[in-house]
């Protein structure tokens, strides 16, 4: 007997949604994200908390605590010190600071005694987007996260995150946006420890979803609708 021309018509459109949706499912396999400059990961991962404008500082003299003082450092990165007036300390460690203030006061002093702590750390704050279980705003103070620890602080990685390509955005000393591309996967399992970098202030992660994880929406959206409620798709990963 031949079928119905209604049900012909209906086999032949849905063939037709099926191969635009196989065309959607070769052409996420073979879509990838732009390659981005790679990040200045020696300026990206400091190994000790650096000295940043707003962060109070405790120096203190041994000898004479008659000096002590407890500077803020300047919106210009300076501070300035009785015999000390105007150095630059942000963006070095408490460290390299101390040695400095040595150096200065040892001019006036037979034996400085400097020592340099942090008093009190400016705020600061990164955003985490996409596909992460919390996405949003992460505050704190004193050292920045990393990027693993920044993800983990949004609940971790959904299902539908690629984690090869999470896109760092910073802010340049010009005020610019510069975009660099991190393997969060290879930074984890490390291989690739460069990338598990130490975030700085107003960084802004994105966690992009995965080509099949675009499909899946599309097919929920788009041709879901569609189908018989008999007819069901699996999705794979290796295309």
């Amino acid at each position: 007997m031949t079928p119905p021309a209604e049900s012909i018509a209906a086999s032949r459109y849905l063939m037709h949604l099926m191969g635009l949706f196989s065309l959607l499912l070769f052409l996420a396999a073979c879509t990838d994200v732009p390659n981005l400059p790679p990040g200045p990961n020696a300026a990206l991962v400091p190994q000790t908390y650096l000295v940043q404008p707003g962060d109070t500082l405790d120096v203190k003299f041994v000898k004479n605590p008659e000096l002590n003082e407890q500077p803020t450092v300047a919106p210009d990165g300076r501070i300035s010190m009785l015999y000390a007036p105007n150095i630059e300390v942000a963006g070095k460690s408490t460290e390299a600071v101390r040695q400095e203030l040595n150096d200065a006061y040892a001019k006036q002093l037979k034996e400085p005694g400097v020592s340099v702590a942090l008093k009190d750390a400016v705020t600061w704050k990164v955003y985490v987007a996409g596909e992460v279980t919390t996405p949003g705003e992460i505050d704190g103070t004193g050292p920045v996260p990393s990027l693993i620890q920044a993800i983990a602080h949004a609940g971790g990685m959904l299902p539908s995150g690629d984690t090869e390509k999470v896109v760092l955005v910073r802010r340049t000393d010009d005020n610019q946006k510069k975009a660099y591309l991190m393997n969060y996967d290879a930074a984890a399992r490390g291989e690739k420890p460069s990338d598990d970098v130490q975030l700085a202030n107003y960084d802004v992660l994105f966690v992009p979803k995965t080509g099949v994880a675009d499909v899946y929406t599309a097919y929920n959206q788009y041709f879901k609708q569609f189908l018989p409620s008999n007819i069901g798709l699996n999705f794979g990963t290796n295309f």
